[in-house]
């Protein structure tokens, strides 16, 4: 590792402050740190010529993860010899697949955040929902204002229809046909829009 970035020992720094101190940390697995991550730092940068994320950060997320899971197994072990025989090939497998496992993650991430990419679109769909609901209600007073102003005939022949009679049977109860029951309610109905559009 360059010396500017921290060793293994910081980050298991944290773990040894929860049970055992680090300097009782596993030697072997703090060798196999110092071995491993550039290899591990060189993978995640390959990534980087497919995907745009920051792999870096990303990575020694992962292997910061990943070095605290495998001392608190080490820690679970108590004293016993753990069953990793080559403990550098096994944190680079671990992070390999972790790592995988992160950039997916992230990636859909990203395209959901791509799928609405600015405050504009989100604006703009909410702005179309609202517009539906405006008109609903819109319609809904206004049919209750053309309800509201109807003679008696036309209401009569309105919930009429409403409940389900044919337009021949109101004009049997009327005693007229069904067409002409038909047409006297439409012209009327025509009428009364007339009128409540020139109030407005």
């Amino acid at each position: 590792m360059p010396a500017a970035e921290p060793g293994p020992e910081w980050i298991l720094s944290s773990f040894g402050s929860e049970s055992r101190s680090a300097s009782s940390v596993d030697n072997e697995l703090i060798k196999a740190a110092r071995s491993a991550w550039p290899k591990a730092l060189a993978h995640a940068r390959r990534e980087r010529s497919r995907n745009r994320l920051d792999h870096d950060i990303l990575a020694t997320e992962v292997w910061e993860r990943l070095l605290l899971s495998v001392a608190k197994t080490i820690g679970r072990l108590n004293g016993r010899r753990s069953q990793i025989t080559d403990m550098e090939a096994y944190l680079l497998g671990a992070f390999y697949h972790r790592f995988s496992r992160a950039l997916r993650k992230e990636s859909r991430r990203e395209e959901i955040i791509h799928l609405v990419s600015s405050f504009d679109e989100l604006e703009a769909i909410a702005a179309r929902r609202d517009t539906g609901r405006g008109r609903a209600l819109d319609a809904s007073v206004y049919a209750a204002e053309l309800i509201r102003r109807m003679d008696s005939w036309s209401r009569t022949v309105w919930i009429a229809h409403e409940y389900g009679y044919s337009w021949k049977e109101i004009g049997r109860c009327l005693g007229i046909s069904g067409d002409q029951a038909l047409l006297r309610f439409r012209r009327r109905m025509q009428i009364l829009r007339d009128r409540l559009l020139r109030r407005k």
